[in-house]
């Protein structure tokens, strides 16, 4: 499960965990938070990287790097 709650039962998802198992410049994250989230970014090896991020909708975002790689992303 991919999602974290605030704890009670029908609390709202407040958190979103993505794994980007192919490497690429563009990942396109489907998240359904119903808000527009922070994001953090790890590579494979567990380096902290920027991109830039644009928000489609309050459901889906899309980060763009200057490199390929794999990893997670952290939304909340």
């Amino acid at each position: 499960l991919n999602t974290i709650t605030a704890g009670a039962i029908n609390s709202p998802v407040v958190a979103y965990h993505h794994t980007q198992n192919t490497a690429s410049a563009t990942w396109t994250i489907i998240h359904n938070l119903n808000f527009y989230p922070n994001v953090t970014v790890q590579d494979s090896a567990g380096t902290i990287l920027e991109g830039e991020i644009t928000y489609t909708n309050t459901k889906q975002l899309t980060v763009h790097f200057t490199s390929a790689f794999s990893g997670n992303a952290y939304l909340s």
